[in-house]
């Protein structure tokens, strides 16, 4: 499409405004806490600078511990702090791991070589620095499911209270040290705080007022009176029957609210935990050091415990760090269960074939399993949404520079809706899908397809007017909460740097389609009212071939063959490391995380969990990492 000179006029703008935040941001950010060479030994080696494993680190430097943080990635680059441009960094041989999965029978029917690309962060603030920012604490039956002792509901309530340093409408006292600080309010606002207040964005005269500490996690709260799309999306909620929430609420009866997104609204930048534990403890903590470009190949033993670690440098040269006391494994679910396999800790047919000495035979790599997402584009007829001419309007680089506001200080993900279903004796069910609406009219078809692997027809079968760079619409993401495919993660060659094989055995299940098929159904329905018929909103349905010429809700067939050939991830793997009581065979890890039969060893990152929670896990992992630090300097 040729720009008109006003569009050439912005893009002069934006690339103008880009650089001279490259050197704000690199100025602001720099921070001399990272090292080239450690030391001998360590009291803990934590291995991975990802959400987990920042905030593991912040936590046991402040208990005078000598720390090691060891990351295969470098710093992250100073584009990664701005919340909209989060898809720029999935693909990239530097900051991303590029992981694929094998071809799947029963999905991916619109990507290539029906495999699914797996972005992981590979950078200080690991995938952190790479979502989509999207604050969730999941639900209670989440936690009861789970049946581990230690994290029930009532357990989690506590942790994630803990976390929450302000929340709007409930008054709430503070439980625990405060993990989130709520967008707006400043260091000195703290819980307890009025129910009457309404979309404050400062500190309330009536508000109780103590220090938030700085590993405080900022969230940014959509404000539906400033988003006319968010407040047709809330009022479609509440036209079709469900509930309204202003935040996201500890309940298991499902609603609608106004996405919670971890973003700094005062500088307009991400904030993961590197922002939050990591940077500000490398300031504070001489005993807390971070080397980066190191990749950690397997783990040092002397008979049954973990005395250290084997890694390669940044030169390529294999060297050794030995910890005093333990060593966490905080790496993602990926590389956590590739380093324990080749440490000789998992399954002995994965081990055995590979001549790997089996130290601990336990189902590492088992129970893999992701949260699944159907897109679908709604094209609208008002001007609400974003889109690339919006977006290179020389006022949104102003705005965002001067004032930290504006679309790039925004995720895009304005909206978030958790359903639930009426059981027989009239209650609702546990929260079975997820419905997110991401403000964004213009796909870029060359970015979408790279990062997804989406073949470049199917692509322009689901989206037709992506090619408009004024197009007006939205994309309503369709997610099943709880699938019950499950797949495994297995290396394959001794080496450690050869990629391990990932297979999610995607829709194995048939309950996982079915369970898409309703979510869909129920954001379909949204449409049909009357907020959204004034935005002229329409949903578009993809015409891929295998799919049939009859498109829609009506034909079940194909809804089936919709959900095989466009569910994407969601960039949730977890569950290759479960937790458990000590009597579960399935169990790799005890409830405080400790590996079975292994001294000195734990896990800590979404690996551990039995079972996804409702939504993106991240802030339940802050929570569960917050959790083991609490147990590993008990112990100590």
């Amino acid at each position: 499409m040729k720009l008109s000179w006003k569009q050439g006029l912005g893009v002069w703008a934006a690339t103008t405004s880009c650089l001279l935040l490259a050197v704000w941001l690199r100025y602001y950010l720099t921070d001399n806490g990272f090292i080239k060479e450690p030391n001998q030994t360590y009291d803990y080696i934590v291995v991975g600078a990802g959400t987990s494993g920042c905030v593991l680190a912040a936590k046991l430097a402040a208990s005078n511990s000598k720390v090691l943080v060891i990351e295969a990635g470098g710093e992250p680059p100073w584009y990664s702090w701005i919340p909209l441009v989060a898809p720029i960094l999935q693909g990239s041989e530097q900051y991303d791991w590029r992981f694929r999965t094998v071809p799947q029978k029963f999905a991916a029917g619109a990507l290539h070589g029906n495999q699914a690309f797996w972005p992981q962060g590979k950078m200080v603030g690991g995938s952190g620095q790479m979502n989509f920012l999207i604050h969730a604490t999941g639900s209670p039956s989440d936690y009861d499911s789970w049946k581990v002792p230690g994290w029930d509901s009532h357990t989690m309530k506590t942790a994630l209270d803990g976390l929450t340093c302000w929340t709007k409408g409930i008054v709430k006292p503070f439980v625990a040290r405060p993990s989130f600080l709520l967008d707006g309010e400043s260091e000195m606002c703290r819980a307890p705080v009025l129910a009457e207040i309404e979309n404050s964005t400062s500190c309330s005269e009536n508000a109780q007022h103590f220090q938030c500490p700085s590993a405080a996690v900022k969230l940014q709260r959509v404000n539906a009176t400033e988003k006319p799309l968010l407040k047709a999306f809330l009022d479609a909620g509440r036209a079709c029957g469900h509930s309204v929430s202003e935040m996201d609420r500890w309940s298991d009866t499902g609603s609608f609210m106004a996405s919670h997104n971890t973003i700094d609204g005062k500088a307009g930048q991400r904030w993961s935990t590197y922002s939050s534990h990591l940077m500000p403890a490398m300031k504070r903590y001489s005993n807390l050091h971070v080397l980066t470009k190191s990749s950690v190949t397997k783990l040092v033993w002397r008979r049954n415990k973990v005395i250290g670690i084997q890694y390669l440098d940044a030169d390529g040269r294999i060297k050794h760090v030995k910890a005093g006391k333990e060593i966490l494994l905080s790496a993602g679910t990926i590389k956590t269960t590739q380093i324990l396999q080749q440490s000789g800790i998992g399954p002995p047919h994965v081990l055995e074939p590979l001549d790997i000495p089996i130290k601990a035979d336990l189902p590492v790599g088992e129970n893999l399993q992701d949260h699944l997402q159907v897109p679908l584009f709604v094209e609208l007829n008002a001007s609400v949404s974003l889109n690339i001419v919006k977006m290179l309007h020389p006022r949104q680089f102003w705005n965002y520079m001067v004032h930290g506001k504006g679309a790039l200080a925004t995720s895009g993900i304005e909206g978030i809706a958790t359903l639930t279903k009426k059981r027989e004796d009239g209650k609702p069910s546990e929260p079975y899908g997820m419905l997110i609406l991401f403000n964004m009219g213009s796909i870029n078809a060359d970015v979408y397809t790279s990062v997804a692997n989406i073949k470049k027809e199917a692509f322009h079968r689901w989206f037709p007017k992506s090619s408009s760079l004024s197009q007006e619409g939205f994309v309503l993401i369709s997610i099943c909460l709880h699938p019950r495919s499950r797949g495994h993660i297995r290396i394959i060659s001794p080496d450690p740097m050869h990629p391990p094989e990932i297979d999610p055995a995607y829709l194995s299940n048939d309950y996982d389609v079915q369970c898409s098929i309703d979510t869909i159904k129920q954001g379909v329905e949204l449409l049909n009212t009357d907020s959204f018929r004034a935005l002229g909103a329409r949903v578009h349905w993809p015409t891929f071939p295998e799919c049939g010429s009859k498109q829609g809700i009506e034909n079940q067939r194909y809804m089936e063959c919709l959900v095989r050939t466009a569910a994407l991830t969601m960039y949730h793997p977890a569950g290759t490391a479960t937790m458990g009581h000590k009597d579960d065979p399935d169990a790799v890890v005890d409830p405080e995380l400790r590996v079975r039969g292994v001294n000195g060893l734990r896990v800590v990152d979404a690996s551990v969990l039995p079972r996804l929670p409702s939504g993106p896990p991240n802030s339940v992992l802050v929570a569960m990492a917050e959790r083991a630090a609490d147990f590993i300097i008990n112990k100590h």
